[in-house]
């Protein structure tokens, strides 16, 4: 079964814009739902932020069933979740995800400090803010949203829509490019945004040299998960 970047998109550029403003919806409807109940949960605590990504993630995945449904196919077709086989997809994800750490983690210190010796305050990301002052269960609730489902929903949505469908309009460069920078973006801190924009370029090529979105969606999964097992280990992961 082909990806449906391969078999499906035909320059359909309505459905594309109507799963973006889906997207955007989701964006707004989460950020209201923490909104109103932070005032119940606590203000600045994970509760409210794992309600506000169960929202968002809920919302965001039902779009892309409904994008994939227009185009009448399936999770597994749409994202060639069978090609080259299941196991070397997901051994090959986190080979790659565990490579790309030491590069990360370096890019982020060295520009965080290069913005302290810029007299710039080193910016702090919020939800890793929350995961170090969280109590075990608390990292417990974060972890499946952040670990497990931010990592299928954010690949779905750049490397398995966003990204193949601006290559075949021919602009493969902004498709590796544009999709990478987006993804650097939407995570809003100055001192992760290179490091994350790299990631974002290396899961586009995965996904490229793969055509099995099991490929990024495993380093992905493996990226999310390290500041887990450093907290676990006494490790901070917020300087």
């Amino acid at each position: 079964m082909e990806p449906i970047h391969q078999a499906a998109y035909d320059g359909n550029v309505e459905e594309v814009v109507r799963l973006v403003m889906r997207v955007l919806i989701a964006f707004v409807v989460s950020g209201l739902a923490q909104a109103l109940a932070t005032p119940l949960l606590g203000s600045g605590g994970w509760p409210s932020m794992v309600l506000g990504q169960v929202c968002l993630h809920g919302a965001v995945i039902a779009s892309l069933g409904l994008f994939l449904r227009s185009h009448r196919m399936g999770w597994s077709q749409g994202f060639g979740l069978q090609v080259g086989g299941v196991a070397r997809a997901i051994g090959t994800g986190v080979l790659a995800g565990l490579a790309f750490l030491p590069a990360a983690y370096g890019l982020q210190w060295a520009i965080g400090t290069w913005l302290e010796s810029r007299g710039v305050r080193r910016p702090s990301q919020t939800a890793v803010r929350i995961l170090v002052e969280a109590d075990a269960l608390g990292r417990s609730a974060i972890f499946a949203p952040a670990a497990l489902v931010a990592p299928w929903v954010e690949e779905m949505l750049f490397r398995g829509v966003v990204y193949p469908f601006l290559r075949d309009l021919g602009w493969p460069r902004l498709a590796l490019w544009g999709t990478a920078l987006a993804f650097g973006l939407v995570h809003a801190n100055r001192s992760v945004f290179v490091p994350l924009t790299v990631f974002g370029y290396l899961l586009a090529l995965l996904y490229r040299h793969s055509g099995n979105l099991l490929v990024p969606v495993a380093a992905h999964v493996t990226f999310n998960t390290a500041p887990f097992v450093l907290l676990a280990l006494g490790i901070r992961v917020d300087r």
